[in-house]
């Protein structure tokens, strides 16, 4: 079965995209509830999660303005964009199986392949013998006969016909009257109409069946219809449209490939949903027209295109989807690989994210050998996304004993959306191992405020070594643990980087001990490494967890620390630059840029630590850049991660040198821009307060700010009296992350300056997520001004403020 059926909400419905884990573990990884009268499960999706997701597409299109055949590349890998000539679909229609074949028509104007007379109002096969079909017709009226009524009034034209095809005796596949097509009578009354053919025939076993043969771009106008929803189209400004078009594709692809049946390739409802072209309720009702024009638009515009598995000789792709992949599309020997499924959290997405509760009684009932029911235990899963993904295997314990089923058969049995679920309260081994959050502990208020301690930079932990943490691949859905600090320091300025993640992803820093929050400090790029850098509580210990949501190798280095004991308060500045080689010449691979900080600009003589951006500008190939006091060794760690060609901007709470300056190695040749936001020393007045990570802003959803920004308009933000952010509060720590941008750019975000301020913090690609903390002033109204150099979407979680 391709998928379920799903129906369109009318009110939007926003859904949370993470369920906090369940601290804790039994052996083999499994998940129990014991004993229950009532089970309350958690769950993803809706579907078998394979292929497209319908409302990924959704997401895709509308919340990050991707193509058709963006879509189709991100779900199908393995796969290419091809053509296909197969021109004509022959579909199986299962709501006539083992009964008669009736076609009827508003006209005379039916004819039988092969069988003289006519034009016909109606026509009835009927297998009566092993031999073939006995075939009546008649002109005056159109009449649907009951299966056993006798056919008086009707002409027998034949017996024995080995199959019966009947048709229009003009070709109407293509008419915009729906009312010119054949229809056929259901079992259950309702009279359905059907571009091209209608055709009787007997299956291998002698059993009847009733196939439509229908040209294929015709048939793909009521499949893509059946599907999803037309209205589709217009939502994003028409980038909607974007998800029909790789719905068609999709649908077209696998009704190519799927050659189910020798009498026909496909069928209308296991298959892929196809209700043909139009129904009446009976002879002499209105119709109901399936087909919509903004549907025969997406068709149209992908017409003739599919996907072919290795290139574009390759076979056309069985290319199955679901109504909603839960975040994750699952594995199949189809051969597309899983792949994180970000858009299908969009916010008008039902499915997402679901609850059911499961009686005790409806499990004895399911599975009656167990007896009284006693246990329920999770015993393996497909390791792809939270909780340890989809269940593969689930075992029901009861009195009289206990079955072992698959995820999918206890889906079915119980009545669940997908077999991504979990026990609400069973701990949960996601096959991390070690690798799982401590215990949750009450939710923690703000820190007590703070002051920085300065530090050279040093790696705190790297898991292709062991350094800190036990060595190897962080897996999928997998937390570790990593000790920055002594008790009672309350935040660190870490930078953290992704390693070789195996698909684009996210990374999660958080206090330990408190649920795992939504929020990212960094966006995985598959076999890429990027670095993200954030201030983040720390749990009583001084610890912090950092989840990934993608298989990827992690490192931690640290630049300073916050505690309420000793150290440095801030000074927040509005953004100024103090470097760009662009107007000069870029640093050469191996070389070191020293820069002065202290004393230059609105930064005083007394600064012995600053908050900056760091910019890595048209870098010649994979490297690295790192900041460092010019009277200090060279630490082995990075600041930012570039790729060939790239501009990367990354964020600094960093130590100057005795002098004032900073030094920035480069790895490989590339332009350097150095902007600072503030400064730590004597004379400062604003300490920090760790409250997050918690998301002010997220233009997706509408959240802070109503739309997505608009290339070169600013917006304004409202921090102050926001998520626990007092009047008091001079400045906000915050990772901005901008989603989706149509073209490669920049961000700034300022205090509300005029004019805006030449600087930026937050540089990205086109159509790739890019993650930068920000340590910025707020304006006197607090606020902060922010300006996109490209049309995008913009996501802002806060992590902490500073107030005098």
């Amino acid at each position: 079965m391709v998928r379920q059926r799903f129906v369109m909400p009318i009110m939007a419905c926003l859904v949370a995209a993470v369920v906090s884990l369940f601290p804790g573990s039994f052996p083999n990884g499994v998940a129990r509830a014991a004993s229950p009268t009532t089970i309350t499960v958690d769950g993803h999706g809706y579907g078998h999660g394979v292929g497209l997701s319908q409302w990924g597409a959704y997401g895709y299109a509308v919340d990050q303005g991707w193509t058709w055949a963006q879509i189709l590349d991100h779900y199908y890998g393995g796969t290419v964009a091809g053509t296909s000539d197969v021109t004509m679909m022959t579909v199986r229609l299962m709501a006539l199986d083992g009964s008669q074949t009736v076609v009827v028509h508003n006209a005379p104007a039916l004819v039988i392949d092969g069988i003289s007379g006519g034009p016909w109002r109606a026509v009835v096969a009927r297998r009566v013998s092993a031999s073939g079909y006995t075939v009546w017709a008649r002109s005056d009226n159109a009449v649907c006969p009951g299966s056993s009524d006798t056919l008086v009034g009707w002409t027998q034209l034949t017996v024995n016909q080995a199959a019966v095809t009947v048709r229009t005796s003009t070709d109407t596949s293509a008419s915009s009257n729906v009312a010119d097509l054949a229809a056929v009578c259901t079992p259950t009354g309702t009279i359905r109409s059907y571009r091209g053919a209608i055709r009787a025939i007997a299956d291998s076993n002698g059993a009847s069946r009733t196939v439509n043969e229908v040209p294929t771009e015709q048939y793909l106008r009521s499949v893509v219809a059946s599907e999803v929803s037309w209205g589709w189209a217009s939502a994003g400004q028409g980038r909607g449209a974007q998800a029909l078009g790789a719905q068609a594709v999709a649908a077209r692809s696998y009704a190519i490939a799927d050659n189910r049946y020798t009498y026909a390739k496909t069928c209308d409802s296991s298959c892929q949903v196809y209700a043909g072209a139009a129904w009446r309720s009976s002879l002499v009702s209105s119709y109901n027209v399936v087909e919509k024009t903004q549907i025969d638009a997406a068709v149209i515009a992908t017409s003739g295109v599919v996907r072919r598995t290795g290139n574009t000789a390759g076979p056309v792709a069985l290319t199955m989807f679901s109504a909603s992949s839960g975040g994750f599309t699952a594995p199949t020997s189809l051969g597309f690989t899983p792949v994180e499924d970000v858009g299908d959290a969009t916010s008008l997405n039902p499915n997402h994210n679901w609850t059911a509760a499961i009686s005790a009684t409806q499990i004895q009932a399911s599975y009656p050998s167990t007896g009284t029911f006693q246990e329920l235990t999770v015993t393996a899963r497909n390791g792809f996304g939270d909780w340890g993904g989809r269940v593969n295997t689930v075992q029901v314990r009861g009195t009289s004993g206990s079955v072992s089923v698959t995820g999918d058969q206890f889906r079915s049995a119980l009545g669940l959306k997908s077999n991504w679920f979990n026990i609400r309260g069973a701990p949960v081994d996601p096959g991390c191992g070690t690798r799982t959050p401590p215990p949750i502990v009450a939710v923690p208020g703000a820190a007590a405020a703070s002051d920085f301690v300065p530090v050279t930079a040093v790696r705190l932990a790297d898991t292709r070594s062991g350094l800190g943490v036990p060595q190897g691949t962080v897996g999928a859905g997998c937390t570790i643990v990593v000790q920055v600090a002594s008790p009672g320091t309350t935040a660190a300025a870490v930078n953290i980087a992704s390693i070789r993640a195996a698909t684009n992803g996210y990374i999660t820093a958080y206090r330990c001990g408190q649920p795992r929050p939504f929020t990212s400090v960094l966006q995985s790029v598959a076999g890429q490494t990027v670095a993200g850098a954030s201030v983040v509580p720390l749990d009583e210990l001084g610890r912090l967890c950092i989840f990934t949501s993608t298989a990827a190798d992690v490192i931690v280095d640290v630049t300073g620390t916050f505690g309420p004991a000793t150290g440095l308060r801030f000074e927040p500045l509005n953004p100024a630059r103090l470097v760009d080689t662009r107007s000069s010449l870029a640093v050469q691979a191996g070389a070191v840029l020293r820069v002065r900080v202290s004393g230059v600009g609105a930064v005083p003589t007394a600064a012995v630590a600053a908050s900056m951006t760091l910019h890595a500008l048209s870098a010649t190939g994979s490297g690295y850049a790192t900041v460092y006091p010019c009277d200090q060794s060279q630490p082995v760690v990075s600041s930012i991660n570039v790729g060939s060609g790239q501009s990367i901007a990354n964020h600094l709470e960093a130590a100057l040198s005795g002098v004032g300056e900073i030094c920035v190695y480069a790895s490989v040749t590339m332009h350097v821009a150095v902007d600072v936001t503030g400064w730590y020393g004597a004379g400062a007045t604003s300490r920090y307060v760790a409250s997050g990570p918690v998301r002010i802003v997220d233009t997706r959803i509408g959240q802070g700010i109503s739309s997505q920004l608009s290339a070169g308009v600013g917006r304004t933000v409202q921090v102050r009296g926001q998520s626990g952010v007092p009047n008091a509060a001079v400045a906000l720590v915050a990772t901005t992350a901008v989603v989706a941008p149509l073209a490669t750019g920049y961000l700034t975000v300022h205090p509300c300056q005029t004019p805006v301020p030449s600087v930026s913090m937050n540089r990205f690609t086109a159509l790739v997520a890019s993650a930068t903390v920000i340590n910025g002033r707020l304006s006197a109204a607090g606020t902060w001004c922010v300006t996109s150099s490209a049309t995008a979407h913009l996501v802002i979680d806060i992590s902490g403020y500073f107030t005098p």
